[in-house]
């Protein structure tokens, strides 16, 4: 169920169409529509942040009967995003349900295609003007997230493993080499970017340090992204150190988190 681009949620020929397939009949302007065209006004006034992302599945779930909706928003600064119905988390069966290049899904699939378009639109554009808000951007060296972008992502993590028992790690990467050049730290920090997956967040810390959060992630996971790294950058394995600590099993706490596998990459 591969979308097309969602048209802009402000196209008047979009909201008509999400309109009367929510109404069941042709809608005349924006007076008296469904409530989730309502939703374009709020994020047009109101600084309500992914908020609207959930208000938008909850409509549509609560209008069509659903008891399971996703909607993914890819974006250039924190990667592809989902979002699932009732702000639960998300994990390997839902996104293997919305599949990599589909931006709506839900349980029963009975969401007209304007409507899902509708959806993906609200929640591209709730997404872009948080980040915006927050002034979210790139470590400028490396491409990779910036430190103050990575630990927000952990710090959701973390509330999402305290309340629903989410497992995921935190890694520290560690290049053992001598003070890299700009070019040089630029060149790894692209290999490290193009060694993650789907789904894993990766920044960097100082110098040839990285750092990455990985969902459901193994011990297995964690050599294989390891071995990614030393083919894309041209490292020898053994130039490359690494630690980890998962949530819940160590802690829920991002930053004990965060030390614990700082600390057991400094013993290692």
């Amino acid at each position: 169920m591969n979308e097309a681009l969602a048209p802009h949620p402000h196209d008047e020929g979009a909201v008509a169409s999400a309109s009367e397939a929510m109404d069941g009949e042709p809608s005349a302007g924006r007076s008296g529509v469904h409530p989730l065209v309502s939703l374009l006004d709020k994020l047009a006034c109101d600084a309500a942040g992914l908020d609207v992302i959930y208000d938008a599945l909850e409509l549509v779930a609560t209008h069509f009967g659903l008891h399971e909706a996703l909607v993914a928003v890819p974006n250039d600064t924190v990667g592809r995003q989902v979002f699932r119905l009732g702000r639960l988390p998300v994990g390997a069966a839902e996104l293997e349900r919305l599949g990599e290049g589909d931006q709506f899904a839900s349980v029963p699939d009975s969401v007209p295609h304007p409507v899902r378009s509708l959806v993906a639109g609200i929640a591209a554009v709730a997404l872009t003007t948080d980040l915006a808000r927050r002034q979210l951007v790139r470590d400028r060296a490396t491409g990779l997230l910036s430190r103050a972008v990575f630990n927000e992502a952990l710090r959701s993590a973390a509330a999402q493993s305290s309340r629903y028992g989410w497992i995921f790690t935190v890694m520290v990467l560690r290049v053992a080499q001598d003070t890299p050049s700009d070019k040089e730290l630029r060149r790894l920090g692209y290999a490290f970017g193009r060694a993650l997956r789907t789904g894993d967040t990766g920044g960097r810390l100082l110098g040839a340090t990285f750092t990455a959060l990985l969902p459901n992630a193994t011990a297995e996971s964690l050599h294989a992204l390891v071995r990614r790294f030393s083919e894309e950058s041209g490292v020898p394995a053994e130039a490359v150190h690494f630690a980890s600590a998962t949530a819940p099993k160590d802690s829920v706490d991002p930053a004990e988190l965060f030390r614990l596998a700082s600390a057991r990459l400094r013993e290692s």
